[in-house]
């Protein structure tokens, strides 16, 4: 089965999307946008950055979970993996991204009672992005 995304729709006026495997399971949510087309443009965008091996910036958690973002051309987060318990299983993560962005479809539009919230976790600057990767 191939990979699809889901918008999200917040009663805010915010929007986000999630990349999801052929299995359903969700491998990247995105950042928060505050217009359903710049979140369709950044669809499109993830479908080309996703790509390029460069554009991801893989983090460690204190706890040892390790997860990776997306970066666009500006070096601004298009979207983040869900935690991982080990390399192998990062490395599948980012693969599993490389090979569903690419999903032209959607599936469902899920409306939420407040998505503008989670937009203060992408506000890290990119020093700090860069500092929590793997050299």
């Amino acid at each position: 089965m191939t990979g699809y995304f889901q918008l999200i729709e917040g009663d805010d006026g915010a929007f986000m999307f999630t990349l999801r495997a052929g299995n359903h399971e969700t491998v990247l949510t995105s950042r928060v946008f505050w217009s359903r087309q710049a979140a369709l443009d950044a669809v499109s965008m993830l479908g080309r950055q996703s790509q390029r091996s460069e554009c991801y910036v893989r983090h460690t958690d204190p706890d040892g979970r390790q997860w990776f973002e997306v970066l666009d051309e500006a070096q601004h987060t298009l979207g983040r993996s869900e935690p991982y318990a080990s390399r192998s299983g990062l490395a599948a993560g980012m693969a599993s991204v490389k090979r569903n962005s690419a999903a032209t479809i959607f599936r469902g539009l899920v409306r939420r009672a407040n998505v503008g919230h989670l937009a203060a976790g992408f506000r890290r600057p990119l020093a700090s992005q860069l500092a929590l990767s793997e050299s």
